[in-house]
């Protein structure tokens, strides 16, 4: 997956935006359809899918079983 910057004009593909679009999001090299959107939209994106995919710092890993399964006491 791909994100580019892009100088056609085309409009933001997200529902009720009418804003052009400045970037693509694509698949593959050889997609056909990419999808478009604006800086705007692409930022609320961005910080939407951060409250899903936000990873857990490593202290707390070790703190509940950890990677190996023993717990550790932070001093």
């Amino acid at each position: 997956m791909e994100i580019k910057t892009i100088t056609n004009k085309i409009k933001c593909e997200l529902p009720g935006c009418k804003n052009l679009a400045e970037y693509s999001v694509s698949c593959t090299d050889n997609c056909k359809h990419n999808f478009n959107l604006c800086k705007e939209c692409l930022t609320e994106l961005h910080k939407q899918f951060s409250k899903v995919l936000t990873p857990k710092s490593i202290k707390n890993v070790y703190q509940k079983g950890g990677i190996n399964g023993k717990t550790t006491k932070s001093n």
